[in-house]
């Protein structure tokens, strides 16, 4: 197999020629040309020795070396479908005398076992690398290469404790995948950040997945991925039926390796359909393909980052094969620039840029000019008139966002289904897990201690066969209103809250679990009353204590940090609608520490005034106890102008009515 593997590699290269643009990523394999014989070979990128040169491991023979980026041709799937001939290991039971080996005992070791064959046991894993026991059968009395290493003097004997016994091995780690088998994480892209990535799967250019081009952490996915493969060729099939969101070890058909993997849902009863998590691609596993994960392979981030193109959107409806096509043809194989622009719980907006030419090509552009993509004009978030948001924008800075407040409150007036949230009392103490922070104004939470938790997980468990039942429905939802939306985490249906629509897409908070999430129309259905007798277990919450202002996006990073997915303990002291006005202790190492203290003493915030404080505190779940009279009556007609215009959504004539109310 080997041999006409080699035989199709090198057809397949030598009808390719040397390109400029293709510098692989470490840790992708990638075909290299031997210097010493000029044939085609199979190899890992696991180092950059300059701008031109990588240092190749070729992964069938074991051996490396220094390569231009000249010598070196793009990888395809056929050519993958053999796994790696060669195994990396150490020597049991010896160590170096002195701690390091010498010249000697590296001399004597080629000797020994250079281009010979041996009997091979595996005793050990030591991180990706196998312990093994190396016997040369073919003489009497068969001879150890351990014991002959330490009989010259070349090494030393090692304590075969180092080794543990495979049962017991098992055995400790079936205990701790079974307390850990759910801790996992994304690496991850922050705002405005500037970092080079690798394209791994498109599927348009609003929604492909990138590897982020660091030689560390490609280099240990690379490693991990033959690892796991090693394992799991020895595992046999077994009774394990992973659960929705979980992850797992799946067989990829296309190359025929073992990678790391998310159940997405349960297709058959034979068949799962999993996403791999190192590269976005997802694909249909049968289950006798799937094996259970251990915790230790999920030590490394998952690689596989969401993205889509930031500033352009179809020139229709959706994006077409040839947009998607070309945006291939430009990404493909290329570390490229990637600037984030915008980041949500479902990923990363980028700006691309290939900077291989000397001559910065962003991406985006070359597709606009292609008349593939147009520029995307960003809205006004709540889609209203200018004239209304210029004197919006006068108000709010007299006191905390009590428009925006009075908005959310409007949403559950104006919902088609009739939805309530957890009602929590001022001066009531609650701890909670923050899921979302949009800023001080609004961050999402949900209690640590879940209320009628029964009866919520019987109400998904209907709600999963009621969406079953109606998936072909039509359904255009509405900005405020309740519904039904699957989560692309795991498949299934959950309660929601559209937070923004537009023709083709909605924006979702999930209300039991207080995540975002930006869905295709296809993802929402509508809901019935029946489904929202219970309360939604999400907390809108907005930071008390502290004075409105333009928030800096030093001020929006600080408060992420500090409350993104911790658990604190919040104290409601009022209320602005459905928005509780929170204060927030969080526990550190010296003891609880308020937030918005925090804040003031790092500069990033000014306290309340005492006046201020009094009008924010107010608590009655209406109005505010505005000290301005003039200022409240127009609160009270911009009060009025919301519900007119959310009850008159998509109606052109009836804003010639509204006019009458700004004057």
């Amino acid at each position: 197999q080997l041999a006409d593997l080699q035989v199709s590699l090198n057809e397949h290269c030598d009808k390719l020629s040397s390109s400029p643009a293709f510098c692989p990523s470490v840790g992708s394999v990638c075909c290299a040309q031997f210097t010493e014989d000029n044939l085609w070979y199979r190899a890992a990128v696991t180092a950059y020795d300059s701008e031109d040169t990588v240092l190749a491991d070729y992964i069938d023979y074991g051996n490396s070396e220094v390569l231009p980026l000249t010598r070196l041709r793009p990888m395809i799937p056929r050519l993958m479908e053999l796994p790696a001939q060669a195994i990396r290991c150490t020597l049991a039971g010896v160590k170096p005398p002195s701690g390091v080996w010498t010249s000697k005992a590296i001399s004597f070791m080629n000797q020994l076992v250079k281009d010979k064959v041996f009997t091979v046991k595996v005793v050990d894993k030591k991180n990706y690398i196998s312990v093994v026991e190396l016997v040369d059968a073919s003489v009497t009395p068969v001879v150890k290469i351990s014991r002959h290493l330490i009989q010259e003097g070349c090494a030393a004997e090692e304590s075969r404790m180092m080794f543990p016994a495979v049962g017991g091995s098992d055995v400790k780690q079936t205990n701790e995948d079974t307390m850990n088998k759910r801790i996992w994480k994304w690496s991850n892209l922050t705002l405005n950040q500037t970092v080079d990535v690798i394209v791994c799967t498109v599927y348009s250019p609003g929604e492909f997945y990138c590897q982020i081009s660091n030689n560390s952490d490609l280099l240990s996915l690379n490693l991990l991925n033959k690892s796991l493969s090693e394992k799991c060729e020895k595992t046999p099939p077994n009774t394990f039926k992973p659960e929705s969101g979980e992850p797992c070890c799946a067989l990829f058909s296309g190359d025929g390796n073992w990678y790391r993997a998310l159940v997405k849902n349960f297709t058959s009863h034979r068949t799962v359909q999993v996403c791999f998590v190192d590269y976005g691609n997802v694909e249909e596993v049968p289950l006798d393909k799937i094996r259970q994960i251990s915790s230790s392979f999920l030590q490394l981030p998952f690689q596989g980052i969401k993205c889509w193109l930031s500033g352009i959107k179809p020139a229709n409806d959706k994006w077409i094969p040839e947009a998607t096509s070309r945006f291939c043809t430009y990404t493909s194989g290329m570390k490229l620039q990637a600037r984030v622009k915008s980041l949500s719980r479902d990923g990363a907006g980028i700006e691309l840029i290939d900077n291989s030419t000397g001559h910065p090509k962003v991406i985006s552009e070359i597709l606009t000019s292609e008349k593939l993509a147009v520029k995307e004009i960003l809205q006004n978030k709540n889609n209203l008139p200018k004239k209304f948001v210029n004197r919006k924008v006068t108000y709010v800075c007299a006191w905390r966002e009590v428009v925006h407040c009075i908005f959310l409150l409007s949403l559950s007036e104006t919902s088609l289904g009739h939805w309530k949230l957890i009602e929590l009392a001022v001066v009531e103490t609650v701890t909670v897990y923050v899921t979302e922070v949009e800023s001080p104004d609004l961050f999402y939470a949900v209690p640590v201690q879940v209320k009628d938790k029964e009866k919520l997980c019987k109400q998904l468990t209907e709600l999963e066969s009621y969406c079953k039942s109606c998936e072909n429905r039509s359904f255009k939802p509405k900005l405020g209103e309740a519904c039904c939306a699957r989560f692309s985490g795991d498949g299934c249906w959950h309660r929601a809250l559209v937070l923004k629509a537009s023709q083709s897409v909605v924006k979702v908070l999930y209300a039991d679990y207080g995540n975002t999430e930006t869905l295709p129309l296809s993802e929402v259905l509508p809901i019935t009353d029946y489904y929202l007798k219970l309360p939604f277990q999400t907390i809108m919450c907005s930071l008390a204590g502290i004075e409105k202002a333009e928030w800096s996006p030093l001020l929006l990073d600080k408060l992420k940090e500090m409350l993104l997915n911790k658990q604190v303990t919040i104290t409601v002291k009022g209320t602005n609608g459905n928005v509780h006005l929170v204060t927030v202790e969080k526990r550190g190492e010296n003891g609880s520490l308020n937030v918005a203290d925090k804040l003031v003493v790092e500069g990033l915030v000014t306290p309340c005034s005492s006046k201020n404080l009094q009008t924010e505190h107010h608590g009655d779940g209406g109005e505010a106890n505005c000290c301005c009279t003039e200022l409240k009556m127009q609160l009270e007609k911009h009060k009025q102008i919301l519900l007119f215009i959310l009850n008159n959504y998509g109606n052109a004539e009836a804003f010639a009515k509204m006019k009458k109310l700004l004057d």
